[in-house]
Order: structure tokens, then C-alpha cells, then sequence
């Protein structure tokens, strides 16, 4: 939760998108799903299919984080 604050999120939304989101998520790519870079996965789904509550999701090439915006915060 303090995570989500940190990072400006509202922690309902966050959790309630994130447990919509997990079961089609890589396994190796879990780290895109945290709190510091959900912002911008969240900005990589289809808006139409992360509204539904259930139903399969679009999952997007990885995230490239830079050494540079990894340690900008």
C-alpha cells in the first residue's frame, strides 16, 4: 500500500487491476506489474479489455526500463 502512495496510485484500483491482469502476465515479466512501473504497463493495455471483469488480455512487448529511469526514483 505504501508502495502504491509512493508511486501515486490508489491502492483499490491498483490491486482490483493488477489481480484482472496476473493470470495471463509472463512469469518472467512480473516486475513490469509492480507499483513503479504500473503506470506505464497500465498505459500499454487495451483499455476495452482490461475493463472487462473477466476474459483473456493483449499482453504487450516488454517494458524497456533504461538504467537511467530505473534509478530516477
Amino acid at each position: 500500500m505504501a508502495s502504491c502512495q509512493l508511486h501515486g496510485l490508489d491502492a483499490e484500483t491498483y490491486l482490483a487491476e493488477i489481480i484482472r491482469v496476473m493470470p495471463h502476465w509472463p512469469r518472467d515479466r512480473y516486475l513490469e506489474l509492480a507499483p513503479k512501473y504500473w503506470a506505464r504497463t497500465r498505459a500499454r493495455l487495451r483499455e476495452d479489455e482490461i475493463a472487462l471483469p473477466i476474459g483473456t488480455l493483449t499482453v504487450p512487448a516488454p517494458l524497456v526500463v533504461t538504467e537511467e529511469q530505473s534509478t530516477a526514483r
